[in-house]
């Protein structure tokens, strides 16, 4: 059996520059979509690339109320970071698993190159790989012992033919030499390195005649940039003339170069490069300020970033800031303003689509496409992900279930458990997947619904995720609270903490959140405590149990568990119910298990 599970997850890229609210005049026609947005369970959306199919790759952060796990486990907020894939119709997760990410590139077949933060926070190593969301494959890992290099494999491009194009350090006892390497993750070439004539590699691209355009540092101490294919190596651009440096560049395949640079005056500009003759598309002896990287398609066309003398920042392609505008801070988007831009050299296809990220007045962030044609047309294709099925709920007793539910009670020893060692803290216990810092609770022996051997959670954490290997549709289980550490006898109990003494969270099949439900403790005899029973007519597969503050300790103990088919509607209203989406994926663990059939 499967089993659902955690991991850490991660954030990314910031998202353009905050700079005027100043309109810009009418522009070329687009049709602007959007393809994902913050409304859900996200509360930011990194960089975005573009494939020629409109298919928009980008990583989102999940909000950290969404993970089942205490928010101690997630102090440095990264490792919340999923990579989807969407096309304004429907999105696809690539990452079937939660991390830090760095997204870089996506080919025509929908695989998607990037690199994963993996380790812990004291000894991190960066992997490389691709995904399409069914198969991944890894490329490359970063062989420094613990990060030393941050992002190493700097910029990365992946071709149709599945070539992914990266640096490559080779460590040797005097030092490493970096390598501009192509594989597809079984063969492996190395189109040039760091000894003789390249002395340091800079920015990079790959097209799809496997052309790989690169910069770099010369040994005479010039800056260049270069094409090579095979063995042929063809000279683009140099700091001899007017040139000073380079900043990323875009390949397309007719070998031609689009790629920003500063001048020996001063100024900076936007420039291509075809059959050796260089054309200026843009510089800043008018009307713009500064440039980031451009785009370039296989018709020719540039699409970039850029500012204006007067503040404003947008997306261009061209020299004119009106007609040759796509989109700019100022500017009107799905009933608000646009206030933040951000855009990268893979988000521009030979359809001339443009993908982008932005932040809007009202708040929200989202993830966008400009398709030309139709101007100020908007289509909304609602940006989250599938909702719930609507559903009824019924607070029950241990009476209304059926007699054959599963009943977990829960074994000695739980502390010596290997999972104990594990993080984040987790055990599998009967195949149901418990998230959470568990112990042996040796102070609470037997009160109305706790019996020896039970559990208790709480100290480093004070929530509890139950993850069920099947869908169930009725939950229930034993409980004890204490407003002191180890449950002592005597105390007296303090009624105005007795109601809301704890929620539970359900989440469906796809992870959407059906509802949040609130508990209530009684004496039981000599602790608070009780039995917390529901049933759903929709079916869940995740339960989040969390204690408010005020209690040191829950005891857990007697959890219930079944599917059956309700005939009868429930008879209580609908609690307010939420949208959440929590990727989750298999932590392999064994487990010791005591099992009971009632």
């Amino acid at each position: 059996m499967k089993h659902p599970t955690m991991y850490r997850l991660s954030m990314a890229t910031a998202m353009g520059m905050i700079l005027s609210l100043l309109g810009m005049g009418d522009a070329n026609a687009y049709t602007f979509s959007r393809i994902f947005d913050d409304s859900g369970p996200y509360n930011s959306i990194g960089n975005s690339v573009i494939n020629n199919q409109g298919t928009v790759a980008f990583t989102a952060r999940l909000d950290l109320d969404q993970l089942p796990l205490a928010d101690y486990y997630y102090r440095s907020g990264y490792n919340r970071e999923v990579i989807f894939t969407g096309d304004g119709a429907s999105l696809t997760s690539i990452t079937p698993n939660m991390g830090e990410f760095q997204i870089q590139d996506i080919n025509d077949s929908n695989t998607v190159a990037f690199v994963a933060k993996v380790g812990s926070s004291h000894h991190p190593q960066w992997v490389l790989s691709t995904s399409n969301g069914s198969t991944s494959t890894h490329i490359a890992t970063d062989p420094t012992a613990y990060g030393l290099f941050d992002d190493l494999f700097g910029d990365v491009a992946i071709n149709n033919k599945g070539s992914v194009a990266f640096k490559e350090l080779t460590l040797f006892s005097s030092g490493g030499n970096f390598s501009l390497v192509t594989s597809d993750g079984v063969n492996r070439t190395t189109i040039v390195d760091e000894s003789g004539y390249f002395k340091y590699l800079t920015t990079f691209d790959l097209n799809n005649l496997e052309t790989v355009a690169f910069g770099a540092f010369l040994d005479d101490g010039r800056r260049g940039l270069f094409t090579i294919n095979g063995d042929s190596i063809t000279p683009i651009a140099d700091t001899n003339g007017s040139f000073k440096s380079f900043g990323k560049i875009s390949l397309n395949d007719g070998d031609n170069l689009a790629f920003p640079a500063f001048l020996d005056d001063g100024s900076t500009g936007i420039f291509t490069s075809s059959n050796g003759s260089i054309t200026t598309l843009a510089d800043t002896s008018g009307v713009f300020s500064s440039f980031s990287s451009p785009a370039i398609n296989n018709n020719g066309t540039v699409a970039f970033g850029a500012q204006l003398n007067t503040g404003e920042y947008g997306i261009f392609t061209g020299a004119d800031p009106v007609a040759d505008k796509v989109i700019a801070i100022g500017d009107p988007l799905f009933g608000s303003t646009v206030t933040s831009l951000g855009f990268s050299n893979k988000g521009f296809n030979d359809t001339s689509q443009i993908a982008f990220s932005a932040q809007l007045a009202d708040g929200s962030t989202g993830v966008f496409r400009a398709d030309p044609g139709d101007n100020n047309v908007v289509l909304d294709w609602g940006g989250t992900v599938a909702k719930p099925i609507p559903g009824t709920f019924n607070l029950i007793g241990i009476d209304d279930f059926s007699g054959q539910e599963t009943w977990l009670d829960y074994p000695d020893g739980i502390e010596p458990f290997i999972q104990y060692y594990t993080w984040p803290h987790h055990f599998i216990i009967d195949d149901v997947f418990h998230l959470g810092h568990l112990y042996d609770s040796e102070a609470v022996l037997n009160t109305n619904n706790i019996t020896s051997p039970n559990i208790t959670f709480g100290l480093d954490g004070k929530q509890l995720s139950l993850i069920f290997p099947e869908l169930q549709n009725r939950l229930g289980f034993g409980f004890a609270l204490s407003e002191y550490e180890g449950f002592p006898l005597d105390i007296p109990i303090d009624a105005d903490v007795l109601a809301n003494a704890f929620t539970v969270k359900l989440f469906d099949a796809d992870y959407n959140l059906l509802g949040t439900f609130s508990g209530e403790a009684q004496p039981d005899p000599e602790f608070l405590g009780g039995f917390f029973g529901i049933e759903s007519t929709t079916p869940f597969l995740r339960a989040e149990i969390t204690f408010n503050e005020g209690y040191e300790e829950f005891a857990f103990d007697n959890l219930r568990y079944e599917l059956v088919d309700l005939t009868e509607p429930a008879t209580v209203p609908e609690p307010t119910t939420g949208l959440g989406l929590l990727v989750i994926s298999t932590i392999g663990a064994g487990s010791i298990l005591r099992h009971k059939q009632k």
